[in-house]
């Protein structure tokens, strides 16, 4: 009688052993999950630090071969980067290097933007449906694979040589990688959410809302930076092969009158474009694709 009467509380402790283990086990796994988090959070940070340091030491010793060897030849051939700087700073306060920057801003923004929206809208067409593809690839693809400077002089022609040229070039110049790069992206995208999608019977509407057009952001993002690059091209040649204006015309000038730290100051300052849209849009793309930044140490690709 007396074992009878002590089940039950041998009972209750054994089920409040239990219940304390998995809370102990609970609790040193969250533990554990908090330490690898904080190591991976440190990590990151000491690999940002060192991607940074060897950025600028890469910068310094870029720089400083630049300005050695430009005090070691003759003006007219090269210039150190000081003298460079000295001279874009004098184009900007007593020449025209301000407005023509903007002006040159101007028709790249609007060509940039008509190309991007043209390449997304074709190359999600072409990607969601073979009869587009059909249709119009090959077109694309013998267009994305001939040099646009080769096009120039009959979309002047065409056109003529005012802005309205200039942006449709810049556009051109755009359009082809964008397409190809949408049109790639979307034909990436997993298959098995395709298959969910027909499983819980979206409509066409929503299948593009909920599965194409975000499966297909990455690459619209960078097809856009692409772009970039290939938009700052498009600029330039277009401004060389139109009218003379904007920083095509500022880079002709110094080049033609002989002013190499001119030239060069041009050519830094298209640089430093690249560079700043290139990093704009890679902010765009940490606000819109989080899951593609690199791992910050909480164990998901940002």
């Amino acid at each position: 009688m007396s074992l009878t009467r002590n089940d039950p509380p041998v009972a209750g402790v054994a089920d409040g052993a239990r219940t304390a283990s998995a809370s102990l086990a609970a609790s040193d796994a969250e533990a554990i999950g908090r330490e690898v988090i904080a190591a991976r959070r440190r990590r990151s940070k000491r690999d940002r630090r060192k991607f940074l340091a060897v950025r600028l030491v890469s910068l310094a010793v870029v720089f400083g071969a630049w300005q050695l060897y430009g005090m070691h030849t003759i003006a007219i051939l090269f210039a150190p980067i000081t003298t460079v700087v000295h001279s874009g700073y004098n184009l900007f306060a007593h020449a025209q290097l301000g407005s023509q920057l903007g002006y040159s801003m101007w028709t790249f923004a609007i060509g940039y933007l008509i190309g991007v929206a043209v390449g997304i809208a074709v190359g999600m067409l072409m990607g969601a449906y073979r009869v587009v593809e059909a249709a119009v690839s090959l077109y694309v693809f013998a267009l994305y694979a001939t040099p646009m400077v080769a096009l120039v002089p009959i979309m002047t022609l065409w056109i003529g040589f005012d802005a309205t040229a200039q942006i449709v070039i810049i556009a051109l110049f755009v359009t082809w990688p964008m397409i190809v790069t949408v049109f790639h992206g979307v034909r990436q995208i997993d298959a098995e959410l395709m298959e969910v999608s027909r499983s819980l019977r979206l409509n066409r509407r929503q299948t593009w809302v909920h599965v194409l057009l975000p499966g297909a952001v990455p690459f619209v993002i960078t097809g856009a930076t692409q772009g970039v690059a290939m938009g700052l091209v498009g600029v330039i040649i277009a401004e060389l092969q139109t009218q003379l204006t904007g920083l095509g015309a500022a880079l002709q000038t110094e080049a033609q009158t002989y002013h190499t730290a001119g030239a060069l100051a041009v050519v830094l300052l298209i640089m430093v474009l690249g560079v700043t849209l290139r990093a704009i849009l890679g902010l765009v793309q940490r606000f819109l694709v989080p899951w593609m930044r690199l791992d910050r140490g909480d164990g998901k690709r940002r």
